[in-house]
């Protein structure tokens, strides 16, 4: 018997939007370890090309991995610490054990409702740890000599809506 691809759709949708989360939260982390970097110079372009390959090499590395460096780079609360590990098994759920945990669950109307709300709130978890990393990021970036709004403003400047 095949599944209907139909039928677990929303299901994948919200599975996609979580890879997304996890992946805005490597990067997220992976800008934070950059962004405390001494060693980098953010207004040397003779520094671009080491900028890049910083980043290069982090995005090579787990989100578990990216959470040990940092942990070690700056000092953590608890809570942050929490937040981070929290975040880090809801994706290693979603990206590893979740067929294999809720595969039986997909047959099933009841079942199907079932897996999706699982799924929405792993997802969150994910959400709002990239929420909650925020606030640190902005003021590492000020730290940094960096305006955060000069970001947001570029961002929104490029960003295409649909009509």
């Amino acid at each position: 018997m095949e599944i209907d691809k139909k039928e677990i759709r929303p299901i994948t949708n919200v599975l996609g939007l979580a890879i997304l989360d996890s992946q805005r939260m490597e990067y997220n982390i992976a800008f934070m370890m950059l962004l405390v970097n001494d060693e980098l110079n953010f207004t040397n372009r003779e520094h671009d090309e080491k900028i890049d390959n910083y980043m290069l090499n982090l995005s090579k590395k787990t989100l578990g991995t990216l959470i040990r460096q940092l942990k070690k780079l700056i000092n953590v609360s608890d809570e942050f610490s929490e937040r981070l590990e929290e975040a880090l098994e809801a994706r290693n759920y979603l990206t590893h054990r979740f067929f294999n945990h809720q595969g039986e669950n997909l047959l099933t109307v009841k079942g199907r409702k079932e897996a999706l709300e699982f799924v929405k709130e792993k997802r969150e978890v994910l959400y709002q740890c990239i929420f909650f990393l925020d606030p640190f990021i902005q003021t590492l970036m000020k730290l940094r000599g960096f305006a955060p709004e000069i970001f947001t403003d570029e961002v929104s400047e490029k960003y295409e809506r649909e009509e």
